[in-house]
């Protein structure tokens, strides 16, 4: 039965230039086969909890609620402090742990609502400084081997402490990087062996900046009547009274880069009921919280702000041109979506001939692919299409676009797909049969080009016979196949990239039907 996995890996706090500088050949390896980029940003507050809340929900803050690593509940009178209390019990969006179905674990996660499995962020964080993160890998290969996840979270939140204490480019972090990477490429070895496909995406929630000084609330804000929660680098300020006099003390103080009003929050997705009146960001070098810190985060700068995030399929370059880290649960449903949609294909193409089964689908699925990343076009209806275009052929190939395309429109709506995305993936399927002077969309021509190129070279000839034998048809009716789709399609083609691949082809195709045709003929004039 085949198996599939998502493993996610967060470098809890590490900076993008600390990865830089590190040696982490497996990392740059998944770079190398997969996609990447350094330029996915974090949300504000850049702090542990609010990042994490919008990995695992797909939302910003405004719509997760958990706006800091701490929050003054107006009702109650009280600070409600996530160190503390059980973050998971204020979330008021689902978390993606709670859609998916199966097994699910979180290793030193601290959102874990919807994790079947839970090895908290306390128990990962109890270890010495320096072996927080090898527990907590080591920790999930054992809870892997043993239950099988679909999902797994591993928060490595040692990168994260250490920056704070020896700087975000110290030997010492960058030391401890190498340390992570060789834990990574263990990890996927295990995950190799145990899945048959699986899902691999390393990020970090935020970054970290240098600290130089440290900043006081009480000071700046002294005499006045608010309660202020601090998150390292950012703070809510809750005014009681005063408000004016609040916002003047702020923006005069030039310590402070960001002195944002309520009405300013939607800006930044953090306009919810528990964010303060103002809310503040310092400039790079300080700190808000009472800690003497050598690394923090919590603001706007780039070296917190932004964060690497490697996934371990090309296919999904697309989605992270210009990404923040909401898109992770993105990545994760459309990975999930695809794979169930390709189990369903599979069962039904058994009962179809093996020119148009599941290898031909997985041919035309990944030169469509490359074609649809290269030429910008929408890669998940692209994709999506590809995967369905031959699902209902069975033993008779007429009409198969429609009912494929039925099946298709099925599938989106019960996943929730917006109409017009079904209405777009359907035009697709059903094109791929029409006269290319047809086709109207990029993607219809991406999904046309993909499937008759298939259908061309030794491999368009091999799929002829195979038509042939399940039809019980002879050698000449499949040349006869082959020459007749050659002709149909070899001029045909709309894009640069497939135009010379058929051309290629095509000479393969006539060089290898000239040989065999040869060979035949020997049995007349040899056999007499």
């Amino acid at each position: 039965m085949f198996s599939h996995a998502v493993i996610v890996i967060i470098l809890d706090g590490c900076n993008v230039n600390s990865l830089r500088n590190s040696e982490t050949p497996c990392l740059k390896e998944l770079m190398k086969k997969g996609t990447y980029t350094f330029d996915c940003k974090s949300v504000f507050p850049s702090a542990t909890y609010t990042a994490h809340a919008t990995i695992v929900t797909g939302v910003y803050p405004q719509e997760h609620g958990i706006i800091g690593n701490c929050f003054y509940d107006r009702k109650r009178g009280k600070i409600v402090n996530f160190d503390i209390e059980d973050v998971n019990k204020y979330l008021l969006t689902k978390t993606l742990m709670e859609k998916i179905s199966g097994t699910k674990v979180c290793i030193g996660e601290p959102i874990t609502k919807g994790c079947n499995i839970v090895v908290s962020k306390a128990e990962v964080q109890s270890k010495n400084l320096f072996k927080q993160d090898i527990y907590a890998v080591n920790t999930a290969i054992e809870t892997m081997e043993k239950y099988k996840p679909i999902l797994t979270i591993i928060n490595l939140p040692g990168i994260d402490s250490i920056s704070e204490i020896y700087g975000p480019l110290s030997k010492e972090l960058l030391a401890h990087l190498r340390t992570v990477d060789r834990l990574i490429c263990d990890l996927i070895g295990i995950v190799e062996k145990m899945y048959d496909d699986y899902l691999f995406i390393v990020l970090a929630d935020h970054g970290m900046v240098s600290i130089k000084e440290n900043i006081n609330l009480d000071e700046v804000l002294k005499e006045l009547n608010v309660v202020f929660c601090v998150s390292h680098r950012a703070a809510h300020v809750y005014a009681l009274s005063s408000l004016k006099e609040v916002i003047r003390r702020l923006k005069e103080d030039k310590r402070f880069e960001l002195v944002l009003s309520r009405k300013e929050l939607s800006k930044y997705g953090l306009e919810n009921p528990r964010s303060g009146d103002i809310v503040v960001a310092v400039r790079e070098g300080y700190e808000l919280g009472a800690m003497k810190l050598k690394g923090s985060h919590g603001g706007v700068s780039h070296g917190e702000f932004l964060v690497p995030l490697i996934v371990n399929k090309p296919e999904y370059a697309d989605i992270i041109k210009d990404p923040d880290i909401t898109v992770v649960s993105k990545i994760i449903f459309r990975y999930l979506y695809e794979v169930e949609a390709a189990k369903i294909v599979k069962e039904k193409l058994e009962k179809t001939d093996p020119a148009h089964g599941w290898l031909h689908t997985l041919r035309v699925l990944k030169i469509a692919t490359k074609l649809a990343l290269k030429h910008n076009a929408n890669v998940e209806a692209v994709r999506l299409a590809c995967i369905f275009h031959d699902s209902e052929r069975g033993a008779e190939s007429e009409n198969h676009e429609l009912r494929s395309a039925t099946l298709a429109e099925k599938y989106l709506k019960e996943k929730g797909y917006p109409l017009s995305f079904i209405v777009k993936v359907k035009e697709i399927i059903l094109k791929h049969h029409e006269k290319p002077d047809k086709l109207k969309t990029l993607e219809e021509k991406i999904l046309w080009d993909a499937d008759k190129i298939d259908a061309l070279g030794v491999v368009g000839l091999a799929r002829c016979f195979l038509e042939a034998g399940f039809r019980g048809e002879t050698v000449d009716d499949a040349i006869n196949h082959a020459l007749c789709d050659l002709k149909e399609f070899k001029d045909k083609m709309h894009f640069t990239e497939t135009s010379e691949l058929a051309k290629i082809k095509v000479t393969n195709m006539i060089a290898f039907i000239n040989k065999l045709r040869d060979e035949l003929s020997r049995y007349d004039s040899e056999f007499r």
